[in-house]
Order: C-alpha cells, then sequence, then structure tokens
C-alpha cells in the first residue's frame, strides 16, 4: 500500500503541475491581449491628441484670415478717406476703420489664447507619441515570447499527462476512479496531507485513531469531512506542492 499511496502522491503533485499551466492558459492570453489593446490604446489617444491640434490649427487659420480681410478692409477705408469731402461720410469712415482696428486687436487676443492652447496640445501629442513609441516596443518585445509560450502550454500538458497516466496504470481500477473523481469533483485536488494534525486542504481535525493509520500506510484513509485521500508526507515529497 506504501507503493500505491507514493504513486498516488506522485500523480498528485503531476495533477498539480498541470493546475498551474492550465492557469497560465487562462493568464498569458490576458497578457497578450492586454499588450495588443496597450497600442491600440495608446493609437486612439494619439489621434485624439493630433485631433484636438489640428481643430486648434483650424480655429488660428481662421482667425488670420478674418485678420487678414479686416486689414484689407481698414486699408481700403484709409485710401477713401482721403477722398471724402464730407465730413459726415467722413466720421463714419474714420468709425469704421476704427471698429476694424478694435475687432483685430480682439482676434489678436484670441490667437495668442489659441497659441497657449496649441502649445498644451503639442504637448499632449508629443507624450501620446511617446506612450504610443513605448506600448509598440513592449510588443516587439514580448508578443513572440508570449504566443510561443501559448502555443507550448497545451503539449507541456499532455506531456505530463502522459506521465501521470503511466503512473496510473500501475493502480487498481477503482483506486484510479477515485482519483480521478476527486480531481474532477475537487478543484483538481484529490491528495490532502495530515498538516499538524489537520487535513492539509479542509483543514478538519484528524482523528488520533487516523492518525495511526496513517502511520501504518496499510489502506487507503480519506478525511471524514472533504473525502479527499489524506496521507502523511513522504521525505521526499515537495512541500511547494499546492492544496485547496
Amino acid at each position: 500500500m506504501e507503493g500505491q499511496l507514493r504513486t498516488l502522491a506522485n500523480m498528485q503533485a503531476l495533477d498539480d503541475e498541470i493546475g498551474r499551466y492550465r492557469v497560465l492558459q487562462r493568464e498569458l492570453p490576458k497578457q497578450l491581449n492586454d499588450i495588443i489593446d496597450s497600442v491600440d490604446q495608446a493609437t486612439a489617444n494619439l489621434l485624439i491628441c493630433e485631433t484636438a491640434r489640428a481643430e486648434i490649427g483650424k480655429k488660428q487659420r481662421g482667425l488670420e484670415a478674418d485678420i487678414k480681410q479686416h486689414q484689407e478692409q481698414s486699408r481700403k477705408y484709409a485710401t477713401q478717406l482721403s477722398e471724402i469731402k464730407n465730413n459726415k461720410e467722413y466720421k463714419a469712415l474714420n468709425s469704421e476703420i476704427s471698429y476694424l482696428k478694435t475687432k483685430i486687436s480682439e482676434i489678436e487676443s484670441q490667437l495668442l489664447e489659441l497659441m497657449d492652447e496649441d502649445t498644451a496640445a503639442k504637448e499632449q501629442v508629443d507624450n501620446a507619441k511617446k506612450e504610443l513609441e513605448k506600448a509598440e516596443q513592449c510588443k516587439r518585445d514580448k508578443e513572440g515570447d508570449l504566443r510561443m509560450q501559448i502555443e507550448g502550454l497545451e503539449a507541456k500538458i499532455e506531456e505530463i499527462r502522459a506521465e501521470r497516466n503511466d503512473l496510473a496504470r500501475t493502480l487498481p481500477v477503482s483506486v484510479v476512479k477515485q482519483y480521478g473523481n476527486m480531481i474532477k469533483n475537487k478543484n483538481n485536488q484529490a491528495v490532502a496531507y495530515n498538516r499538524e494534525g489537520s487535513c492539509g486542504s479542509c483543514g478538519f481535525v484528524i482523528r488520533q485513531q487516523m492518525r495511526i493509520e496513517l502511520q501504518l500506510m496499510r489502506k487507503l484513509i480519506f478525511c471524514e469531512n472533504c473525502g479527499r485521500i489524506l496521507m502523511n508526507r513522504f521525505a521526499e515529497e515537495p512541500t511547494e506542492s499546492k492544496e485547496a
């Protein structure tokens, strides 16, 4: 029976390893998607920043065109002043010139504000470009390796599963069925170890008589609470095996 217990412990260690690879099968694609998404998000953010700056530039060009138009009109009125003989018309035209100068001054103030906005927008564009470059570099550095890891995981799992199945063939069919059902229904954990007098999986206190039977290793012992196969750790049993 000790040999069977050792075999079950080894099978559990292999199933623990399979479990860790299954976790990676869920986590690595998420990491890959996060890397790809970060590039997409950085690209979209750069487009937003560039669009915002382009809109500022469009407003600037519109205001500059207005200034040019007002200046041309002002010069035209100034030329006409010398030709006007009527005082009333002279005052009216002078008033128009004054209005245009005031309007030009107002537009120039708006242009100054837009220049400040453009400076800030340019900084945002520059930062967005840096973030995109950073995201693209991360993608170049990690994407290939992650894809290789993802592609290789199933092969590793199959290799370990084959090793576990070879061990299972050395056990009675009834024991293998019990083990398999618990792996399926008990969170990939069929074997639980005695941990200072309690089940290492559920924490249930092991009766004294059962502790003696665990020492004797003459039969399979099951936790009275969670139903897992209970055993003491073998001296060479790795302690990092997960227990759930």
